[in-house]
């Protein structure tokens, strides 16, 4: 949301301009009836409102965007680059189709996993237990990777996802971004609007992949 007074010139502007609607829609209610005028001020108020809620402030901090540009400084790698954020969902079927998209000689995959553990596996110090079966994901997922022609690396990091997409464009930037989550019902991520900031930030495309780990399950019990 824009912040609408940053100086004391917007200030004295924003001043001046609501005395401007109050004394129009006055006159305009004096003229004609007083309801209309109040018609007309719950209007304007409601369209201001409207319009800092929907418009975006263009002085923001963008830390994706600025990431995104100290990595290109950088870079040195010439082939195409695809960050692949993901965690419970790397092995997911949705994923792997969509990755195959690709020419697996051309894309170079960078698989980062952020594991936030819980407050419950605070408690319980089982945050050990996480990370180790986050790195046996990724190890399962890069080998996958590589035996389909993929140049693929990989690390697991204890960090939000957005600050590990963050982390990784300022070391070394990418062509792309692919999130993998949860369906709707599952996905803390998209809770916290995770897609939309990266897309919002970043001049680059941003893949946003859905994983049914639910389904995969069912269908993994049922051939067994």
């Amino acid at each position: 949301m824009r912040v609408p007074v940053k100086s004391e010139t917007e200030a004295f502007h924003l001043a001046w301009g609501a005395v401007l609607v109050i004394v129009v829609c006055v006159v305009v209610g004096a003229v004609t009836a007083p309801l209309v005028g109040v018609a007309l001020f719950v209007g304007c108020l409601l369209g201001i409102v409207g319009w800092e809620l929907l418009t975006q402030d263009p002085a923001a901090p963008k830390p994706l965007s600025d990431a995104l540009q100290a990595g290109r400084e950088q870079r040195t790698s010439r082939k195409r680059r695809a960050l692949v954020i993901a965690n419970q969902t790397v092995l997911g079927r949705e994923l792997r189709e969509e990755l195959l998209r690709r020419p697996t000689a051309e894309v170079e995959l960078r698989m980062v996993m952020p594991v936030m553990p819980t407050r419950a596996q605070y408690v319980a110090s089982d945050i050990d237990g996480e990370l180790q079966a986050a790195r046996a994901r990724l190890d399962q997922a890069l080998a996958w990777a590589r035996e389909q022609g993929f140049e693929a690396s990989g690390r697991v990091g204890d960090m939000t996802p957005l600050l590990a997409i963050e982390d990784e464009l300022r070391s070394d930037a990418a062509d792309e971004v692919v999130i993998s989550t949860h369906t709707a019902q599952r996905s803390h991520w998209l809770e916290s609007g995770l897609v939309e900031s990266a897309r919002e930030q970043l001049d680059i495309p941003v893949t946003h992949v859905v994983v049914d780990m639910a389904a995969q399950d069912v269908e993994q019990h049922a051939a067994t």
